[in-house]
């Protein structure tokens, strides 16, 4: 069993159809110009969603999740990130 503090960024973790998206969603990205792109998390069993909800409530910390049912234990869910930090929008 993994630890609950294990941060899943494995794409095999998903579901093929949510690959398939991912993948998709990062050629698109890559198109776009956003080329540094990553998988900040995959799968997420439900021991991690409580550990996280408790984050900023019953432990230390900024909260990082609003909510204990999560689509990342389905497999179909996946977060991401861009760094360094970078203009993605014209916004004037």
């Amino acid at each position: 069993m993994t630890s609950v503090t294990t941060t899943c960024r494995d794409l095999a973790e998903l579901l093929p159809a949510a690959q398939t998206a991912c993948r998709l969603l990062f050629q698109e990205c890559y198109k776009a110009g956003i080329k540094n792109i990553f998988i900040t998390e995959t799968y997420r069993s439900q021991a991690r969603q409580h550990y996280l909800y408790a984050q900023g409530r019953t432990r230390p910390g900024k909260i990082v999740t609003w909510t204990l049912k999560s689509n990342h234990k389905s497999r179909l869910a996946w977060d991401i990130a861009v760094g360094p930090p970078q203009s993605l929008y014209d916004i004037t």
